[in-house]
């Protein structure tokens, strides 16, 4: 039985009759995008910070999935956007978004340009002193005040120079930007990705506030207003890795002795699962932090966070239909289905992550088999799985879904020999 979430289980359970009928009339891969997910996350993001008297304010990140309805919902729900370049900030300001962060390295005067048309609603996180001289020269031009702030580097982020300053260089920044009358520079923010505990932003928080009591004055430290922290979030997601592919290398698996030992169901278990701290300890610990190393000194300071993938992960289905099966070898079957992997632009459950896929024809949330399920695109790099939750064996014409992978799938889908589908809203 896949290690997961009950409720999810049962919620896919009670779908499966109201996809198979999407499917069937469709006839066709599609995104199913589900809006409940997203007010649930976006809900249980907040409470587990709320119960630690800590009121964060949510600007999604638009790259984990920039869906338009999926931010519509983002911003009905009374939250924020945050993009990382024009396209995104566009879809932003379609979504209605009434604030918006702006990240991102290397910006352009076009960039500043954009921004600067919509400066009440935005606020940019510099990377370095040739954006802050070239927004302070742009704005200028303008006679706007732009609101920023700066990404800053700390132990956390080891080989992520190509992004911000390091955190030594916050107070030269700051002294630096009060020598621009069009820039009203007021926050700090970092950036850590792939976390699946709080511990890299526990230990992050805890460098900020020792730097800052040390190199700052109370009046300097009266002009933060925000603490920004970037980084998806991991959720408890159902993805695993394979136990013949740890290291996560992308090569293609064409040997047949590993091939016949995956038909053969000699992988026990079938896949490792990824262990996540719930949404709750990281609440609970990021809060503890934040009462103890930062809002003593900032009496200011707002906390933000970019959860995206938190947000977009369980948001989207990716269906598709089973078009054709075929006799590996004696009774042992494969299947190939409508859909390719242009749907998530790259072999990453192929190569990387286990996801599981259930036949909705043929429900059976226990009984999973070996079965690889193949995309139809034209090259062999197009592969859903080497399992499958049914019933029954697989036939023509069954309706199979990959549940709950939302984030960093739409957002990555391409046009390769097929078009991306479309998305159908439940």
């Amino acid at each position: 039985m896949i290690n997961t979430n009950s409720n999810k289980i049962d919620k896919l359970r009670k779908l499966k009759d109201q996809l198979i009928l999407v499917a069937k009339e469709k006839k066709e891969p599609l995104f199913i995008y589900d809006k409940e997910e997203v007010r649930q996350n976006i809900r249980d993001f907040k409470r587990a910070f709320s119960e630690n008297s800590v009121n964060v304010k949510i600007f999604y990140a638009t790259k984990s999935n920039p869906y338009l309805g999926l931010m519509k919902t983002v911003v009905a729900e009374g939250e924020f956007l945050d993009v990382s370049s024009q396209r995104e900030l566009k879809l932003a300001l379609q979504a209605g978004a009434r604030k918006i962060i702006y990240t991102g390295p290397a910006k352009t005067e076009q960039d500043f340009n954009l921004i600067l048309q919509h400066h009440e609603k935005i606020t940019v996180n510099l990377e370095s002193f040739r954006e802050l001289k070239l927004l302070n020269e742009i704005a200028e031009k303008t006679g706007v005040t732009m609101r920023c702030g700066l990404r800053v580097l700390t132990g956390s982020q080891k080989g992520w120079t190509k992004f911000g300053m390091p955190l030594g260089r916050l107070k030269e920044f700051y002294d630096e930007s009060q020598h621009f009358k069009n820039i009203h520079f007021c926050g700090i923010h970092f950036h850590i990705s792939m976390n699946k505990t709080p511990e890299p932003y526990i230990s992050t928080l805890n460098e900020i506030g020792e730097y800052l009591q040390e190199k700052f004055s109370p009046n300097e430290l009266a002009q933060f207003e925000y603490i920004d922290m970037g980084g998806g979030f991991y959720p408890e997601i159902w993805d695993g890795i394979y136990p013949w592919n740890k290291e996560q290398e992308i090569k293609y698996i064409n040997n047949v002795g590993l091939l016949d030992q995956i038909y053969a169901d000699e992988f026990q278990p079938r896949f490792i699962p990824t262990v996540i701290s719930p949404i709750a300890e990281f609440g609970k610990q990021i809060a503890e932090i934040f009462h103890e190393k930062i809002s003593p000194l900032l009496p200011n300071i707002e906390l933000y966070a970019e959860p995206g993938r938190f947000i977009s992960h369980s948001s989207m289905h990716l269906l598709v239909n089973l078009v054709e099966t075929k006799e590996e070898k004696p009774d042992v079957f494969i299947g190939i289905t409508d859909g390719g992997n242009n749907m998530v632009g790259w072999e990453k459950y192929q190569f990387c992550n286990y996801v599981p896929i259930f036949n909705l024809s043929q429900w059976d949330e226990k009984r999973e088999i070996p079965f690889i399920t193949y995309g139809s695109l034209c090259t062999p790099d197009d592969i859903w799985g080497y399992y499958l939750y049914t019933k029954g064996q697989p036939q023509e014409g069954d309706v199979l879904v990959l549940p709950y992978q939302g984030a960093y799938t739409f957002t990555l889908a391409q046009n390769f020999i097929k078009d991306i589908p479309d998305v159908y809203e439940i």
